[in-house]
């Protein structure tokens, strides 16, 4: 992976409930996450991936942006015999292209936007059939896909983050990868 990389944002979503996220040109993004997202806030309550806690026990929201890379995305569409898959059908808030592994990336790289937001990562999401199934709604014809994408898109769904510094991301929009040891300074 190069130690340098840049992007560009082609895709900014909103999950407003069931998938297909909203599609929207500019996303307003506070501390919480971005504005109008389901997943907005600086706390929810632990779950499955917070084995240490009760499950219901309000923890810090470290996952408040979904984001995915437009050629990973061609990649799942390619092991699933699909023509594309849309970063809108599995729920994502950003969908970046220059960024090609993106989901590799490790916890702590920063994504620094033009316009002076920036989210940290905090891993990798988890590919499920939530998203399968609206994959799978995309294409009828098509048996299988709901239990099919989560194996198929196994690194390569994309990463969480959390919001470091809010501001405004809009589609076109040129984005920075600064890898942890390339953060800069407290």
């Amino acid at each position: 992976m190069s130690e340098t990389m840049s992007g560009k944002v082609e895709q900014l979503g909103l999950n407003v409930g069931d998938l297909p996220n909203q599609v929207v040109d500019e996303a307003e993004v506070h501390w919480e996450g971005f504005v109008g997202d389901k997943h907005y806030g600086l706390t929810r309550k632990s779950g499955s991936s917070q084995k240490m806690f009760p499950k219901g026990t309000l923890v810090r929201n470290v996952r408040q942006v979904s984001v995915v890379s437009q050629e990973e995305l061609a990649q799942i569409a390619e092991r699933l015999g699909v023509p594309q898959v849309e970063p809108d059908w599995l729920g994502a808030n950003l969908a970046l292209s220059g960024v090609p592994q993106l989901t590799q990336l490790p916890s702590g790289t920063r994504l620094m936007f033009e316009n002076g937001v920036s989210l940290v990562v905090e891993g990798d999401n988890t590919p499920c059939v939530t998203a399968g199934g609206c994959l799978q709604a995309q294409y009828p014809e098509q048996a299988g896909l709901t239990n099919r994408f989560p194996k198929q898109a196994m690194g390569k769904r994309g990463l969480i983050a959390w919001v470091e510094r809010p501001g405004a991301i809009r589609r076109g929009e040129g984005v920075r990868v600064l890898l942890p040891r390339e953060a800069p300074p407290a």
